[in-house]
């Protein structure tokens, strides 16, 4: 059994949130194929390298890759239109092992959009995606990453972070695809004044795993991070939330914000959640808040009196919470994909 995605700082063993234990098949690795890129400017460095032999994660796994890419957005170039990056799972294309480095020179701006999708739901697929994300003085960079694969795959998504100076990266996470869900965030905000948002909607049913392990890390003064995680589950599913935010010595006049709700739909789902601030300085500011629960029968009742059903009035419901964070993704198409997987999973 493998131990995976170990919080920064352990807790009490019994409340069984340090890492999670799976029994996983890693797959052989084979080329893969079906990856489309549309980049929306000449100005962009588009480079595919050979695959590392070993490609290593904060989560803890250590698997040969098969796919790399470096994006580059050189100094002072604004990019209006998103970069999409579109990875569709098939019977030819079963198991990815990808690394997606994204390189933001100074003064630069852009918006990327990274969807891993499938048109099978009877074959099981593997994902492991390490995404890293330079950020340089005055930048600003936008990554929208979505896993809407099917409910049989496995899903490992590690997402890495250096921020200097005056620069900003945000981050949107749609983690719906998958019996295994892994997830992975770390950011070391290094400059001063350098911010970091993310933001994440989760799904889990039948049987699910879902394991979530953020970590930010604020080194430089002024800096600021925000985490907000709205999610649902139902079902048999099992979530784990983990969310850290550590002001480290010399961060006087940082800010750290997160906040975690999940929405539990069935009696045998299951959610444990472990927000942690950790302060190595004075004069910074810092907020955490979870909360987790049935949804409010007055409210379906209240749907329900307007000819809906039950079902119909929960989707309502979760979709109502998760609609302020769509709106961001600001793309018609993957906002459609997206309330669909809502739709198929919210029975």
């Amino acid at each position: 059994m493998l131990r995976l995605n170990k919080t920064p700082v352990r807790t009490s063993n019994n409340y069984g949130i340090n890492d999670i234990g799976l029994d996983l098949e890693l797959p052989e690795v084979r080329i893969f194929e079906n990856a489309t890129f549309e980049i929306s400017s000449d100005d962009i460095e588009f480079n595919i390298e050979e695959p590392k032999s070993i490609l290593n994660s904060k989560i803890g796994l250590e698997l040969q890759s098969n796919y790399s890419v470096i994006l580059t957005v050189p100094e002072y170039v604004k990019v209006k239109e998103p970069i999409r990056v579109t990875f569709e799972f098939d019977e030819d294309n079963t198991s990815l092992v990808d690394n997606i480095k994204i390189v933001m020179e100074e003064g630069s701006s852009a918006k990327f959009i990274i969807e891993y999708l499938s048109n099978n739901n009877n074959q099981k697929f593997f994902h492991d995606l390490k995404q890293e994300t330079i950020a340089k003085e005055n930048s600003n960079v936008s990554i929208v990453i979505a896993n809407l694969l099917n409910e049989k795959s496995d899903s490992f998504i590690a997402i890495e972070n250096n921020v200097k100076e005056n620069a900003k990266v945000s981050h949107i996470l749609a983690e719906f695809g998958g019996k295994t869900k892994i997830s992975n965030y770390y950011s070391n905000l290094e400059g001063d004044r350098a911010e970091n948002d993310l933001k994440t909607i989760y799904l889990g049913t039948n049987n699910d795993i879902l394991d979530i392990n953020y970590n930010i890390e604020e080194y430089g003064k002024s800096t600021k991070c925000n985490i907000e995680a709205q999610g649902a589950i139902t079902k048999n599913a099992r979530k784990n939330f983990k969310g850290t935010i550590d002001f480290k010595e010399g961060s006087s006049k940082s800010k750290g914000f997160e906040n975690e709700n999940c929405m539990i739909l069935d009696e045998n789902a299951k959610s444990k959640s472990l927000p942690m601030l950790l302060c190595h300085e004075e004069d910074v500011v810092g907020e955490h808040g979870v909360s987790s629960g049935k949804i409010d029968e007055n409210k379906i009742f209240y749907i329900m009196t307007k000819g809906i059903s039950y079902s119909e009035a929960k989707r309502l419901i979760v979709k109502a919470n998760f609609n302020k964070i769509i709106k961001e993704i600001d793309d018609v198409k993957l906002s459609y994909l997206i309330n669909q997987q809502i739709d198929r999973i919210i029975e």
